[in-house]
């Protein structure tokens, strides 16, 4: 108990310093001229020392009042740099980076506004990327969503498996009708194919391997590429989230594909458990659910 008045006096002490007098002081700390003159008073008995020279308009610091001050001022600033920090952290727990692989983004459109409707005091950032880990690293980001066939080799870093997108080869109508009464992939001409290349592409999404620079069109533009296909340029393999209402309205055709196809893995990247943030886990969270997948950690 004495080590707490002894603090809350040497805060006191501190405020009567930097002001250069008691009245300054009450009037800064709402309180009277006599009870700050108690305190200090009281803490030089506590400490044995005297720490100023009081006169009746006047006080001037001593020496060991000024080398009290100065630890005791130090202790004030380290307080303060506390409660700072608190702030700091509070602020951050309201505040969401999340970079989404371009590939995703049409999938946001359904996820952000129900994850912000749940979160009405969270402020989320979302920036379009490759799905790499370094703006993790780099403190830019606090969620990655990544569709890369690899994960981070980085022990900093906690890939968590969101679901696997499964993916789907369409074409307008007029298209698929060409290929014949069975329509398959297998008949798809070079000149045909659409393909998508972003930056950190899986290998689900591409029709042709060998054959990628032989297509008609390459993009890295997932909405170009569906816009494409829309307009009957050609055929491409999508995320079947993408097509499911062009083929239920009857605008686009699905093509059979008879490869085994697992679908494009969905990650989500975060920093370890030392270092990520809990708005950061509750939209993990969100978009696991969103995505009707539940992965035990």
């Amino acid at each position: 108990m004495k080590r707490t008045n002894n603090m809350a006096d040497l805060f006191l002490l501190v405020q009567v310093i930097e002001a250069g007098s008691f009245s300054v002081a009450a009037e800064q700390l709402q309180t009277t001229r006599s009870l700050l003159s108690r305190r200090i008073k009281t803490l030089e008995r506590r400490l044995g020392v005297q720490l100023l020279h009081r006169n009746a308009r006047r006080f001037s610091v001593t020496p060991i009042g000024e080398e009290i001050y100065r630890h005791a001022s130090a202790m004030c600033e380290s307080a303060m740099a506390a409660e700072h920090a608190a702030t700091d952290i509070n602020a951050g727990s309201r505040s969401l980076r999340v970079h989404v692989h371009s590939l995703l983004m049409p999938l946001m459109s359904s996820i952000l506004p129900g994850f912000s409707a749940d979160h009405p005091q969270m402020r989320v950032s979302l920036t379009t990327s490759n799905g790499d880990f370094e703006p993790l690293i780099r403190q830019q980001a606090d969620v990655v969503l990544s569709v890369s066939d690899s994960l981070p080799d980085s022990t900093d870093v906690v890939a968590r498996l969101l679901t696997h997108m499964p993916t789907i080869t369409v074409a307008a109508h007029e298209l698929v009708r060409r290929l014949g009464p069975s329509p398959s992939v297998d008949r798809i001409a070079d000149r045909d194919v659409l393909a998508y290349a972003g930056l950190g592409a899986p290998m689900s999404l591409l029709l042709r391997p060998s054959k990628q620079g032989e297509a008609r069109m390459v993009t890295s533009d997932i909405a170009v590429l569906l816009a494409s296909v829309r307009a009957g340029l050609g055929f491409a393999r999508l995320p079947a989230c993408l097509c499911e209402e062009d083929i239920q309205s009857g605008r686009l055709a699905a093509v059979q594909d008879a490869t085994e196809n697992a679908g494009v893995p969905v990650h989500a990247l975060t920093m370890s458990a030392r270092a990520v943030t809990d708005a950061a886990l509750a939209f993990v969270r969100f978009t696991q659910e969103r995505l009707s997948v539940r992965i035990p950690e």
